[in-house]
């Protein structure tokens, strides 16, 4: 299961919008980079983030199966936000994705946060998932981190899949929690 070179990235996100908005590379000084790389594409940081806050939730048990929205303040990552230490927040990528029926995509945090300590949690997304990507940010540190909006944060990569899903991850339904991750409508 090889990665997708950069080659089919862009096609598939300019003819089948698999990537919107698609960028080309794009880095330089003061930027974190993002867009199209060799093999793969590294998602930018919307700057609507949502921060857990720790004194609601003091004494009570987090439950992933119901999630309490009101453990959550919003917060904005423009042009950037100081992660307090020890902190955990929500974000989604600024780019919406259609993933084809014959490919999984795998991620992982920039080298460029890995490197300041900042850990970026992202579970595979699944052949035929479509949406803008939910991931999970936590500042173990003892100091703050700067996290910058609408740079990059996340690198995918595009595998394909050898043979035939029987069900696609559109034809599985799970709850939204970030009032951000309505689909956009569909381009022709």
């Amino acid at each position: 299961m090889g990665a997708f070179p950069d080659r089919w990235i862009r096609d598939m996100a300019i003819k089948k919008n698999m990537i919107e908005p698609f960028s080309e590379r794009v880095d330089g000084p003061g930027i974190i980079s993002y867009g199209l790389q060799p093999a793969g594409y590294d998602a930018r940081l919307d700057p609507d983030i949502k921060i857990f806050d720790w004194a609601r939730g003091q004494g009570k048990v987090l439950d992933p199966l119901d999630v309490d929205p009101s453990l959550y303040f919003d917060k904005t990552a423009h042009p950037s936000f100081a992660m307090p230490p020890h902190s955990y927040i929500l974000a989604l990528s600024l780019e919406y994705f259609r993933i084809p029926r014959t490919c999984v995509v795998r991620g992982a945090a920039k080298t460029i946060y890995s490197s300041v300590g900042v850990n970026i949690d992202i579970a595979g997304i699944h052949p035929g998932w479509e949406g803008r990507l939910r991931f999970h940010i936590s500042n173990p540190n003892p100091v703050p981190i700067r996290l910058y909006g609408n740079m990059g944060i996340i690198y995918l990569e595009f595998h394909k899949i050898e043979g035939t899903v029987e069900r696609d991850y559109s034809e599985l339904k799970y709850p939204r929690f970030h009032k951000s991750e309505k689909a956009l409508p569909k381009q022709s």
